[in-house]
């Protein structure tokens, strides 16, 4: 069975005549034996066996403060939280001290991009790194008598991609995947802000994350019948036009899976703003207490690097894998209209 341990030290006060309201908590929590689906090949014909998959720890602190006063007949308020989180996982009960993630996610015949591993975060991205793309053949001499290996090997031309030889051994093989990042935030965080005056309410609420990695995909990189983005109009097709997006093969060997795919998942944001009016505050009702007229937008704005429909990626299909974007449908923006009646 999965069982969690939780150690919380945490602060709560009020101050200043309760205008400043401050909370803060700083936690360790240990998930032993966390239960996880085992991997297993694809040709296996049922749903894989679930089994205890070892220890995940998180270490985290967070903060809310809130500020409540009046000026005049103006009421407001504004609040600002953040939080911090450092995920370890320790104890799998493997030989080599991992879970292996799925295959076959981000094209057909694509190989493990993901893992939970003793020491590090879970679902941590593994992969190649890069260092750009070869220009011309004399980039590609240079690099060879560096004693640099190449994944591509001797069909290695102008437009493919530079993969890093981690060991420099002149050969580029798994040995040379290494912890690319992970999709879990480092800093999550928000703000809202209401103001009330003479009748008029208006409030925004905002969230965002930082310090995570999203792994992008919307389609198969692979063969000639592959299916790309508009980020291709992008791609190398000569020397300098591109230093990090590859030429179009009918192979796949530039898109295993390293750095290309990942971009940073930091983003702020509004994800409300509301404006009203109680019309009781201006007409007296015999049998109305309030007749508030409001307009909403959820969702308002997004503040992002990111290329993709949406930074906000939670879980992946394994359900320990955060931040692989294999092509989300977006969170709309949304506008809504109301009234609000006390009797």
């Amino acid at each position: 069975c999965e069982t969690s341990e939780q150690t919380n030290i945490g602060f709560d006060e009020r101050f200043l005549d309760s205008r400043l309201g401050v909370h803060a908590d700083f936690y360790i929590k240990t998930t032993k034996d966390w239960l996880v689906e085992a991997p297993i090949l694809d040709t296996a014909g049922a749903r894989p066996p679930v089994i205890n998959g070892g220890d995940v720890k998180n270490t985290g602190f967070e903060l809310v403060l809130n500020w409540n006063d009046r000026i005049g007949k103006l009421n407001y308020s504004i609040g600002v939280n953040g939080a911090y989180n450092k995920n370890e996982v320790g104890k799998i009960p493997t030989n080599d001290g991992i879970i292996h993630g799925l295959t076959n996610m981000l094209y057909a015949n694509s190989e493990e991009f993901y893992r939970a591993q003793n020491g590090y975060a879970i679902g941590y991205f593994w992969g190649y790194k890069t260092a750009g793309i070869f220009q011309n053949q004399a980039d590609i001499d240079a690099w060879k008598a560096a004693g640099n290996g190449i994944l591509q090997g001797e069909n290695v031309k102008p437009g493919d991609v530079k993969f890093v030889d981690q060991q420099k051994d002149g050969i580029i093989d798994v040995n040379d995947k290494v912890d690319l990042g992970n999709g879990m935030p480092d800093f999550t965080y928000g703000f809202n802000i209401s103001l009330d005056y003479k009748g008029f309410d208006f409030s925004v609420y905002a969230n965002g994350a930082a310090g995570n990695k999203i792994v992008q995909s919307y389609g198969s990189q692979a063969g000639k019948y592959a299916n790309y983005t508009t980020a291709f109009l992008n791609r190398w097709t000569g020397e300098g036009t591109s230093n990090r997006m590859p030429r179009v093969t009918d192979t796949n060997i530039n898109w295993q899976f390293s750095d290309l795919y990942l971009q940073d998942g930091d983003y702020l944001r509004i994800s409300n703003i509301t404006l009203g009016y109680d019309f009781s505050k201006l007409i007296k009702w015999k049998y109305i207490s309030q007749c508030r007229l409001y307009a909403s937008v959820q969702n308002a704005f997004t503040f992002t690097k990111y290329d993709g429909m949406d930074p906000e990626i939670g879980y992946g299909t394994d359900g320990w894998v955060y931040g692989v974007d294999l092509g989300y449908y977006p969170r709309p923006r949304t506008f809504l209209f109301g009234v609000n009646l006390k009797f």
